[in-house]
């Protein structure tokens, strides 16, 4: 089951993904990690499904308390 991205977080998406393209992965790590922290549970699950459909899960780290994803440094 895949779940939809909201209008919002696929603006969000369509703009991390213009940094991907522009081979600035660190910028596409910190935008969707900011949009993840700032989503709602099912959002989140949609960002993730992203993140693995660009092959980009290297670039996140989950944050060791509550568990949101956060942009690798370095």
């Amino acid at each position: 089951m895949t779940v939809a991205l909201s209008k919002t977080t696929a603006r969000a998406v369509d703009m991390a993904r213009l940094h991907l393209r522009g081979r600035n992965p660190g910028a596409y790590a910190r935008a969707l990690a900011g949009e993840h922290r700032a989503a709602n549970t099912r959002q989140q699950r949609a960002i993730e499904a992203v993140i693995a459909s660009d092959a980009c899960e290297r670039l996140f780290t989950r944050h060791p308390s509550n568990g949101g994803l956060m942009a690798r440094e370095g």
